[in-house]
């Protein structure tokens, strides 16, 4: 993971967001070498870690290419003003249907692994963007002071390549908000792709003479099921925080994916293990996996589908 961090109103507060992933276990220790190199010492010293091994050694080497990235994220009395590697296309930004905002805060408790709660959607209204495209600043309405805030940039893409970031999602703990003014409406863009301005439909012309019995209804095509991909359900997964514990192929804290597959549960039934585990179910598994109630059904049985689709 990488952090930025910022004071506000006298206390340290900021981002987290993913910085590089593969490794061939769980990071322990990581070391900066004199060339700018990172050395990455490994265990999972039973965790479940995502790698296969039980240990490992690693180094990190930068190509050299600057990748497109989130920056920064700093706290603003309306919302968040977002920092990126490289300008970003303008037109992306200024829609705000790239971005969605959801808040929310663990509940700690004594049993290993505290479960994300009271999690509610956040609006975006309005964005105001940076002459060069490298700055954005969102208007929030719905910050919680002391809940993380997740910022997910899925629709932002780069300038020249029109790339989509590397990293989209950016966890920010909101422990102060800052004062001062907000953005009033005139000072920032309020386009939405989603809504599609409704045309007038032309009405139809009553007819002149009786009208003849229609004849038989022709039966509708059958829809086939829709196939769900892991690029469809991956940014699902890390939203929800699925990836912590889960893995497609291997064991991590909890079974993997395919393991899940072969018990034949309908996706229905998995949506419902979702939002209600039975940690029963798997005795070999010594961290049972919290209640997720917060997984949207939707998501939930798009990633309950793709689940099943691993037997098949």
């Amino acid at each position: 993971m990488r952090v930025f961090m910022e004071e506000v109103n006298g206390e340290l507060q900021g981002m987290a967001i993913d910085f590089r992933s593969g490794f061939r276990s769980g990071v322990l220790r990581m070391a900066w070498a004199p060339d700018g190199s990172l050395f990455v010492g490994e265990t999972n010293r039973g965790w479940g870690s995502a790698g296969e091994a039980n240990e490992g050694l690693e180094r990190l080497v930068w190509t050299g290419e600057l990748p497109f990235e989130i920056r920064t994220v700093k706290a603003m009395p309306d919302g968040f003003e977002i920092e990126f590697t490289k300008p970003a296309d303008r037109k992306s930004l200024e829609d705000l249907a790239s971005y969605s905002v959801s808040s929310f805060i663990y509940k700690y408790h004594p049993v290993y692994g505290s479960p994300p709660v009271d999690n509610e959607e956040a609006k975006v209204t309005g964005v105001r963007v940076s002459d060069d495209n490298m700055t954005v600043r969102i208007v929030v309405d719905g910050l919680k002071q002391y809940y993380i805030h997740h910022l997910f940039l899925e629709g932002v893409r780069e300038k020249d390549t029109f790339h989509s970031l590397v990293h989209p999602s950016a966890y920010y703990t909101l422990n102060n908000i800052p004062q001062g003014p907000s953005l009033a409406a005139g000072q920032v863009t309020t386009f939405d792709s989603r809504v599609k301005k409704e045309e007038p439909q032309p009405v139809a012309a009553k007819p002149a003479t009786p009208a003849k019995t229609p004849p038989a209804a022709t039966p509708k095509p059958v829809q086939e099921e829709e196939v769900v991909t892991l690029e469809m359900v991956q940014p699902l997964l890390a939203k929800n925080t699925c990836v912590a514990c889960h893995n497609k192929d291997t064991k991590q804290v909890g079974p993997a994916y395919v393991d899940v597959a072969k018990r034949n549960y309908t996706p229905e039934q998995i949506v419902e293990l979702i939002h209600t585990p039975r940690p029963e179910n798997w005795p070999e598994y010594a961290t049972p996996m919290p209640p997720m109630p917060h997984v949207p059904r939707e998501e939930a049985l798009k990633i309950a589908k793709w689940i099943s689709s691993l037997n098949k």
